[in-house]
């Protein structure tokens, strides 16, 4: 008996038993369409990942020589003085000087493109009648477009390069200060603004809200541009100004507060890192959107599986399935296996019957589980963002190597699980089958 006759007596065998059939196809299907919906789903949410925190911080490492990056809660601050005693509000001793020699070796290093030092302090930012306490980062306007890269293009950033006096602000802080700003999708020139400045430091933070009065008012600064969200917050939180009238305001020496470096290959980034930690040791922190992002990739890709552990548990159910089914077919058959014998058929013949059946079980649940998988993925997607209002856009990713594993896994459990049966189907003796 050739392939051909083996797979036509078994569709005819599938077709007798339709109902019971489609219940094992239907748990094949629901196992492997649960298997391709969360790596679709995985491999998507990966993607969003990647692609918005490389927007954070592109082709960019932060390192900062203390502890913490000086920050503190600018969203929730209710009287101006409070954030004075805030614990969120950290100035700690530097553990090592960011000077001309650390620059020059981080210039050296291979991969690096370009390093641009900056001061950082917190400083009271007065618009008229409205203030507001905000980070202030002061570097220069070359290292500023270095920064955010979109601020090359602003014209009026261009224009101000001989000034000192100017001021690139984010958005939500110009809102805020009633300061009108442009239109363009990360920076704009903005009217003639005056901004003044006061720094924060040790010997001032104690004074009383009658600080607020004082009738040093700080030097006037003129907003040339704004900056739209980028979604990195030391840039959305902080205003730019000008590296020598930052060094005053801030009352800073020589030794940098912040480096931006940038390089020009992603591949050299753990090599740059590297070279980072064995100069400084643990002197330094890094602020890097690539380990970020291998983090958070290791925590969705931890979730996932242990979500697929439940679609695993679908198809170890559906292989039962599989063993029901075609030991049953085995059992209501034996009369047809005798007659398959006397008329010469083989063990092999009567093994290849019954694993064929399983194949086909397996082959059809499997296709069939593969779309269902496409379609749940964006159903189950769409409805997640829909409920949740959530303004964000993440796709499905369906990788074919991964959708391949899946269906020759599939495939082969459901043949590996109609074993058992098709052998003990191929060792029925012909005499005492057709004795039944």
């Amino acid at each position: 008996m050739d392939f051909k006759e083996i797979t036509l007596l078994t569709l005819s065998s599938l077709k007798e038993r339709r109902t019971r059939n489609i219940l094992t196809i239907l748990m094949i299907t629901m196992g492997c369409g649960l298997l391709v919906s969360l790596s679709s789903l995985t491999q998507g949410l990966i993607s969003f990942v990647e692609q918005n925190f490389k927007k954070i911080l592109p082709n960019q490492l932060v390192i900062s020589n203390s502890e913490k990056i000086q920050q503190s809660n600018l969203e929730n601050i209710q009287n101006k003085l409070q954030v004075l005693f805030d614990q969120n509000l950290t100035m700690i001793e530097k553990r090592i000087p960011f000077d001309n020699d650390t620059i020059k070796y981080l210039e050296n290093i291979s991969g690096v493109e370009s390093v641009d030092p900056a001061f950082q302090g917190m400083t009271v930012i007065k618009s008229g009648n409205n203030s507001e306490i905000s980070n202030v980062i002061a570097t220069s306007i070359s290292s500023l477009k270095n920064i955010v890269p979109d601020l090359g293009n602003n014209q009026a950033l261009q224009e101000s390069s001989e000034k000192e006096n100017f001021i690139v602000m984010p958005q939500k802080l110009s809102k805020t200060l009633l300061v009108s700003g442009g239109g363009k999708n990360s920076s704009s020139s903005s009217s003639s603004s005056s901004i003044t400045i006061q720094g924060i430091n040790q010997e001032n933070i104690m004074l009383s809200q009658q600080t607020e009065s004082n009738n040093n008012e700080g030097d006037n600064f003129e907003v040339i541009a704004t900056i739209n969200s980028t979604g990195n917050p030391i840039i959305d939180n902080s205003v730019f100004i000008e590296t020598d009238k930052g060094r005053e305001i801030l009352n800073k020496s020589n030794d940098y507060d912040l480096v931006f470096l940038t390089y020009n290959d992603i591949g050299k980034v753990d090599a740059i890192v590297k070279s980072i930690q064995n100069h400084f040791g643990n002197q330094v922190t890094i602020l890097n959107s690539l380990e970020i992002i291998k983090t958070l990739t290791k925590f969705i890709v931890g979730v996932s599986t242990f979500i697929s552990s439940i679609a695993v548990f679908s198809l170890i159910v559906a292989a039962i399935g599989i063993i029901i089914t075609i030991y049953t077919s085995v059992v209501e058959r034996t009369r047809e296996i005798g007659i398959i014998k006397a008329l010469g058929g083989t063990n092999k013949t009567i093994l290849s019957m019954f694993l064929t059946e399983s194949a086909i079980l397996g082959i059809i649940g499997a296709i069939i589980g593969i779309l269902f998988g496409f379609l749940g993925s964006h159903v189950l997607l769409s409805s997640f963002l829909f409920f949740l209002s959530l303004p964000i856009k993440i796709s499905p990713i369906f990788d074919m190597a991964e959708i391949s594993k899946i269906l020759i896994t599939v495939v082969g459990l459901s043949i590996f699980s109609g074993l058992y049966p098709a052998y003990k189907g191929s060792k029925i003796s012909p005499v005492d089958a057709l004795n039944k």
